[in-house]
């Protein structure tokens, strides 16, 4: 413990030294990185793998590192991508105490319609994924990230945004692919603390924010908080051909805020509470060579996160969420000789994810202050003025299990009828189980209203729903307070279960300078209406025949998941009893009638559901010129069938596929095939813009669609036009268009690395209501205006040092600055408006590899 503490103060001296703070390299750095080099030499130049398609990006070791955010986690990875958007939440000033992954938009698809996989294991949550509120009394916040991988433990990272073959099913996104490499030495490891916090951190707040900071009492608003992140890692051969790797990532952050707002303090309850986040990421892989060409791997991940929390101006309100899980991948290739010259790969995967809650109350009650509930503060005006609520939401257990197995065949080149023929052909199966567990019984009572006695009109005293202390500002013949209504959600639960199947067929036919990707993939599932068969077709032209210049055309389908939370949201529903109401008769309490169950559970249907699709039609061209390999390309998107909240008529609700969006995405990027050296320092860079424009009814499966409001057929006026309510601009993960730039400089006689990451995005618009309406079609359409942000511009650094080398290896420091120019970028919020992103930002992290 004491080395723990005096490894922190260490970090906390230079950084308060500094004035600043850092982020993180790859646990597993290369050899060159911990042995002093001679002076002027210059690191290695590493030749990766040509990118098949415009549609693809790899991320290498040299440019994780450099792409590395301030929480270390995959999509901080991805800015770098013209083909992704982010939640406008991820840089909100308010929020930057928070460690989970930002959500994530490609190619203007819906957040929860990707597929992630670390070392082919998927890494899908498919528990309400929306679900995002921590204080949901019946459904805990899930992610559809259901692991936070850290990417200290990344070899590689590729994302498929677009022309994927098909190999992949079950989204409507993109695929974004990690992998872990191989060691390559007998013996290797690192050990590093990182930290971060409020004090490093200029805020960036909007007038009402900076209002209330001060006294915040929740952590929609955060003016303080401290990150650790503690990092051990170990590699080696064990023998010529069995090798390991091990690491452990504890992250940790605390965040004080008031027990009660308004700036008013408690007599009787704590008045600084501190919630706190957490994450932990134990994981170990194996590499074995069986035999020459027979490969094997093995890994495990204990990767559980946590959050505590409390109920803001409540006593006894704490809880604890818990997500993340635990997985098992096991990986065999072989060559199989019966079936001609091709290669089998193989790979079994389980993981078991969370979603729960677990509170220090099961009771809620909405009081009144008054002298024996006198933990209150003002909330309000009138005699309702001063609220002293208490209790929580009772524990729920969610769980989603997971099993599949993928088998591939790949078979070498074939030459048949004067073409050369690679076939591919592809089985996944899988199985999903869902498990929603209200562990207590929880009762919610509410509506405080007057009384002069607390004795029952059946006889007894009610000593735990009135009170006979006088409330706050009530009239003097007013003695007491009794609580007058209530739900009850019943103890109980729901299993669900899904059985999926798949199966893929490829050949890439190539003609002297012309390649043509032919594909197609099935899928089905218990939970599905039907089967689907999505082709997927590209076409590739090496118009020089020197692959300099390539060509590239795509028409393709993909088809998303079927969530879960459209068959549980109704079972959900009926734990739950309807509203009661109890008052005096003759001056005495009445008792609460015999709870009756909800029937709302039974407004809610399933629909003639229809498997969610999006036809994508690509226009690409690669070129290397002047030592520069320029990509650039045109998507075209349109999402069908897509499932959303449909209010057809008064209790009459159905999860159908009413919903639709259209994205137009137009991408250049540009990348250095060789590094640009000046001096003894090799710089590689890397460019990318995007001009995006994506339409939809919805934002989430959440949204609900009315007919009784006819959405889907209204007209509005807007820009000057008249356009249809379901084809207006998304609010969110829509930004017109970004530049982004990555400068990656070695200076390997100092040691030193240097990254320098530039991002500029167009204006965000988002619209509102003028309060006008103007004549159309027999009808009258409302007029909207935009409402815009100015331009954002954020300059990101990375400074990584490693010391001269000492006895087995070597320390180093890493220095993260965030938004150097300490430039106030606006964003919308669906909740507050105009807001900003945060301002310069520091990280630091001191270490030791060998």
């Amino acid at each position: 413990m004491s080395s723990i503490l005096t490894l922190r103060q260490s970090v906390l001296a230079i950084g308060l030294a500094f004035g600043t703070s850092a982020t993180t390299p790859s646990v597993f750095a290369a050899e060159a990185d911990t042995e002093e080099p001679a002076p002027q030499v210059l690191p290695e130049v590493r030749l990766q793998a040509e990118r098949e398609s415009v549609g693809e990006q790899r991320l290498d070791k040299r440019q994780i590192e450099a792409m590395n955010g301030i929480d270390g986690n995959i999509t901080s990875l991805l800015r770098i991508n013209p083909s992704v958007q982010f939640d406008n939440k991820q840089q909100a000033s308010a929020t930057q105490g928070e460690l989970a992954p930002a959500d994530i938009s490609i190619n203007g698809a819906k957040f929860y319609d990707n597929l992630y996989q670390m070392d082919g294991m998927s890494l899908n949550n498919d528990i309400g994924p929306n679900s995002s509120n921590p204080a949901s009394n019946t459904t805990p916040p899930s992610a559809s990230q259901g692991f936070a991988v850290d990417t200290s433990l990344l070899c590689d990272v590729t994302v498929l945004d677009s022309n994927i073959g098909a190999e992949y099913g079950r989204f409507k996104g993109g695929v974004v692919k990690a992998n872990t490499c191989a060691p390559t030495r007998k013996l290797a490891g690192q050990v590093s603390v990182e930290s971060t916090r409020s004090s490093w951190m200029q805020y960036k707040l909007s007038d009402s924010q900076r209002e209330s900071a001060a006294n915040s009492a929740t952590a929609d608003l955060q003016p303080a908080f401290e990150k650790w992140t503690y990092r051990a890692a170990l590699q080696g051969k064990v023998t010529e051909n069995f090798s390991l790797i091990g690491s452990f990532i504890r992250k940790t952050s605390e965040i004080p805020l008031n027990g009660y707002g308004n700036g008013l303090q408690s007599a009787s309850d704590a008045n600084r509470k501190v919630q706190k986040r957490g994450s932990d990421n134990a994981f170990v892989r194996g590499f074995w060579t069986i035999t020459p060409g027979v490969l094997a791997d093995f890994s495990l991940m204990h990767a559980p996160s946590s959050g505590d929390y409390f109920i803001a101006n409540t006593r006894n309100s704490s809880y604890h969420l818990k997500s993340g899980g635990n997985g098992i991948n096991l990986g065999l290739t072989h060559p199989v000789g019966w079936l001609g010259n091709a290669t089998a790969e193989h790979r079994l995967s389980w993981n078991r994810m969370d979603s729960s809650r677990d509170a220090d109350a099961t009771v809620w009650k909405a009081w009144r202050y008054s002298s024996d509930k006198n933990w209150g503060v003002k909330t309000g005006t009138g005699a309702t003025g001063w609220a002293s609520n208490e209790g929580g939401y009772g524990d729920i257990d969610q769980e989603q299990e997971s099993a599949q197995y993928q088998g591939k065949l790949k078979w070498e080149p074939l030459e048949l009828l004067g073409m050369s023929h690679t076939f591919q052909a592809g089985l996944e199966l899988g199985t999903q189980h869902s498990r929603y567990q209200r562990n207590t019984t929880y009762e919610q009572y509410t509506a405080s209203a007057n009384t002069a006695t607390c004795n029952m009109l059946g006889g007894g005293v009610d000593t735990q729903y009135c009170s006979l202390a006088t409330p706050w500002n009530a009239a003097s013949s007013v003695r007491g307070q009794y609580l007058a209504s209530r739900i009850i959600y019943y103890a109980g639960g729901y299993e669900l279960s899904n059985k999926t199947r798949g199966a893929f067929l490829q050949d890439d036919v190539k003609a002297g300078d012309v390649r043509v990707r032919l594909g197609v993939r099935y899928d089905t599932d218990d939970l599905s209406p039907k089967s689907t068969v999505a082709p997927r077709l590209s076409a590739f032209w090496d118009v020089a025949g020197k692959g300099t210049t390539q060509v590239e055309l795509g028409a393709n389908r993909y088809y998303g998941r079927n969530f879960f939370n459209f068959y549980a949201q109704s079972k959900r529903l009926a734990l739950q009893t309807s509203p009661q109401t109890r008052t005096l008769s003759g001056g005495l309490l009445k008792d609460w009638a015999a709870p009756v169950m909800a029937s709302n559970w039974s407004w809610l249907k399933l629909g003639g559901m229809k498997v969610p699709y999006t036809d994508e039609k690509l226009l690409g061209i690669s070129q290397q010129w002047g030592g520069v390999k320029w990509s650039a390309k045109r998507v075209l998107r349109e999402g069908r069938d897509e499932m959303v909240y449909h209010v057809v008529s008064a209790a009459n609700f159905y999860w159908d596929n009413v919903g639709r969006s259209n994205s137009k995405v137009w991408t250049l990027s540009a990348e250095t095939m060789r590094p640009l050296r000046w001096g003894g320092s090799a710089t590689q860079v890397q460019f990318g813009y995007d001009r995006t424009r994506t339409t939809s009814t919805h934002a989430t499966y959440d949204d609900s669609l009315s007919d009784l409001t006819n959405e889907l057929d209204k007209f509005i006026y807007y820009q000057g036009k008249f356009v249809r309510w379901a084809d207006r601009p998304a609010d969110n993960y829509n930004r017109p268009w970004t530049a982004r730039l990555l400068l990656s400089t070695d200076v390997p006689a100092y040691r030193l690395k240097v990254d320098n990451f530039f991002r500029m995005r167009g204006p965000e618009t988002n619209m509102i209501a003028t309060g006008e309406a103007l004549p159309f079609d027999g009808d009258v359409a409302k007029v909207y205006q935009d409402v815009s942000t100015s331009k954002s511009f954020t300059w990101d650094m990375r400074v990584q040092y490693a010391l001269p080398k000492t006895g087995w290896g070597a320390g180093f420091v890493n220095l993260g600055i965030e938004n150097v120019s300490n430039r106030s970028n606006p964003l919308f919020d669906a909740g507050n408006g105009v807001v900003f992103e945060k301002g310069r930002q520091f990280t630091l992290e001191l270490g030791y590899r060998f």
